[in-house]
């Protein structure tokens, strides 16, 4: 583990981070070595146990001023990598096609310029984080008992995305990336001989009502919030058993909204819409709801000080027109200070993100890490 960290090459860290993933609230190893080339880079101090295998790096200068955060994510997926690269995932079923190693890599690479030139003011937190990809890691940091010492008052993450040109910043004040949530509708009635179907109680026109009020219930809701949507995702009824009429059922869906508060709108229209559903066929009902993500909003200052660096770095930069459809847990480390996600764009013939060939481009570390670096310098002025 000991390897000499400062001599290694931002993208020489990615291809270690690559070859070995760990799934979300597994990252034991990725944290451990993680938290040993922290130290190499002289980290004053090093925070460990945030939110489960969250660890953060802080490098203080010796004049006040603020404390300023930039965030990685530890997890990988449960997905089998397709990619014929040197550094291919050696763990089964894992793999780093997010792009989180490369994240990962940017902020040590910004730990090994920090190591060359320290902050003169205040305090730069580098959070690497669990168990993003399930919507709990970030909600779990900062509700972590250590959190305090290293709350933020200015915090930035990036992400990768491929199809835009490579290293475009693009950024947007307001919703950025949407919230959303997994929703799991588990029917019960009682099974019966197919023979006799008046003897039980066959949940099937309840889950089809469900399927079709689930897809309508966007258009029912005022639009005035911007997007609101309900992928149905599965369903299933019974077992294959031509001699019986099943006696339950199961409906789930994605909601995505791109306000909160549009979020808690739609998710109890849809346990109302369930529930009524369940009751006019006189079945039991239970909901459960999964991979929660709250919106997250970038906050105006922190986008004006993205859209300097980049700026001030010669970056194309873009203004998102909408906010993003997918889901980032970062909502909940935005709200902790003036915070602000943005994206990088990965190249257009770059492969999507989830898909088992996908590789972060080595092309795009430096970028980040300068972006970043950027960010850092213009804080110092705060102090």
């Amino acid at each position: 583990m000991n390897e000499a960290f400062l001599s290694l090459t931002p993208a020489q860290i990615r291809h270690r981070l690559h070859a070995a993933p760990e799934l979300s609230g597994q990252e034991t190893e990725t944290a451990r070595r993680v938290a040993d080339w922290l130290e190499q880079a002289g980290a004053t101090r090093i925070v460990t146990g945030l939110g489960g295998h969250g660890v953060a790096g802080v490098f203080a200068g010796t004049l006040p001023g603020p404390r300023v955060m930039f965030r990685a994510e530890l997890d990988g997926l449960p997905i089998d990598e397709t990619a014929e690269i040197a550094w291919k995932s050696t763990c089964e079923h894992v793999a780093h096609s997010c792009g989180h190693d490369g994240h990962m890599a940017v902020l040590l690479g910004l730990a090994q310029r920090l190591a060359e030139q320290p902050p003169t003011h205040g305090e730069t937190v580098l959070l690497f984080q669990p168990s993003e990809e399930t919507g709990r890691g970030a909600r779990e940091v900062v509700e972590s008992s250590r959190f305090e010492e290293i709350a933020p008052d200015h915090v930035y993450a990036l992400h990768n995305l491929p199809g835009k040109p490579l290293g475009e910043v693009s950024v947007r004040e307001g919703a950025m990336t949407c919230a959303s949530r997994g929703l799991i509708i588990r029917l019960n009635g009682l099974c019966a001989h197919a023979a006799h179907p008046e003897q039980g109680r066959n949940p099937a026109l309840a889950m089809c009502r469900i399927l079709q009020g689930l897809k309508r219930l966007p258009q029912q809701l005022p639009d005035d919030q911007g997007l609101v949507m309900v992928t149905l995702i599965h369903a299933r009824l019974g077992e294959i058993a031509f001699g019986t009429s099943p006696g339950q059922a199961e409906v789930m869906a994605t909601l995505r909204t791109e306000d909160d508060a549009m979020m808690r709108a739609l998710a109890e229209a849809s346990v109302a819409l369930a529930r009524a559903e369940a009751e006019e066929d006189d079945l039991g009902i239970e909901i459960d709801w999964c991979d929660v993500f709250q919106a997250t909003r970038n906050h105006p200052a922190a986008v004006a000080s993205i859209r300097e660096a980049a700026r001030s770095l010669d970056m194309p930069l873009t203004a998102l027109p909408e906010a993003h459809r997918w889901s980032e847990d970062f909502g909940w480390l935005a709200a902790q200070g003036q915070g602000a996600l943005l994206t990088l764009g990965a190249g257009e013939r770059c492969l999507p993100l989830h898909n088992p060939g996908y590789d972060f481009p080595d092309a795009l570390l430096d970028t980040g890490i300068a972006l970043f670096e950027r960010l850092v310098r213009l804080h110092q002025s705060d102090g």
